[in-house]
């Protein structure tokens, strides 16, 4: 939603802007409470809303009836949505094993603080505050980057891809709650349209990492030097390295796609799109194109 203010002046100096009701009416913005003026790095001036003491936000999933990849969608979708705490509620307790296996394995924070014959509690114990965001990013890049370097090896690959999965799903998780969590939007320090690239780059990598899967067994690293390469440079220029240029990227994705011409049909296909990615996270560097 836009909303279009006139800038108004009190006095002799000072300016000021009116607050939309319905903005207002959505964060239960009154009187006399305090909201936080972030700017981006691009000058964007953001608006958010001094978090106040709430109680726990709980998500309730009933297990009974449910298969196990629903539950998967069902738990992915409050885990990226913020919830602090999962009550489960179950009968068949084979079910709620093959959950917890779930849970350990793709998201990051939640630990299981309680547990009976028919309910489970699953609480997020992870600071955000404390977490890296960029420094995150940086890790998937260098794990992707040891897929392509452990290829032949399917099942190291495999476990790899499961860590990027992790590390994806906690990224957007700090990017969903940057947006209303004063905390995280300032450590973010991202404008709306950088959430939304970020948010982008993170698919990226996070579809990388299933591709590298796809093809581990069937090629050797030497092949996907120059994918990897371009794959890094492209990273890092969305990063800011303003050392990449786009003669790098134009360069590096010709040596890149020389990787086609001994692969089937099928890794072909799944080198072409790793190439097309990299070159997608590289187009949305704010800084690549600048003289």
């Amino acid at each position: 939603m836009t909303y279009l203010r006139k800038v108004l002046k009190i006095g002799n100096s000072s300016l000021f802007i009116t607050l939309p009701k319905p903005w207002c009416e959505k964060y239960s913005i009154n009187e006399g409470d305090i909201v936080e003026a972030l700017e981006s790095s691009t000058g964007e001036l953001m608006l958010v809303p001094r978090k106040k003491e709430e109680s726990e936000k709980t998500f309730y999933v009933n297990l009974e009836g449910l298969q196990i990849s629903y539950i998967e969608k069902i738990l992915s979708y409050a885990y990226i949505n913020g919830y602090t705490k999962l009550r489960i509620s179950y009968k068949n307790k084979k079910m709620f094993e093959d959950l917890k296996d779930l849970v350990e394995s793709k998201f990051m924070g939640l630990i299981l603080v309680s547990e009976n014959d028919n309910e489970a509690v699953f609480s997020f114990a992870l600071d955000t505050n404390q977490v890296d965001f960029y420094e995150i990013i940086r890790r998937m890049d260098r794990i992707t980057s040891f897929m392509i370097d452990s290829i032949s090896d399917r099942d190291k690959v495999k476990v790899m891809d499961a860590e990027v999965d992790k590390l994806y799903f906690l990224l957007i998780r700090m990017l969903r709650t940057g947006l209303t969590d004063s905390a995280i939007a300032k450590k973010l320090m991202l404008s709306p349209v950088q959430f939304l690239d970020y948010r982008l780059v993170l698919h990226f990598i996070e579809t990388i990492g299933d591709e590298l899967t796809c093809i581990s067994g069937k090629i050797r690293s030497e092949e996907l030097e120059a994918v990897k390469k371009l794959k890094e440079i492209s990273i890092k220029a969305f990063l800011g390295d303003r050392k990449v240029k786009p003669s790098d990227i134009e360069q590096v994705s010709k040596e890149a796609y020389s990787a086609l011409e001994s692969a089937g049909p099928q890794v072909a296909l799944n080198i072409s799109r790793i190439i097309e990615m990299a070159k997608d996270i590289a187009d949305l560097s704010e800084t690549l194109y600048l003289v």
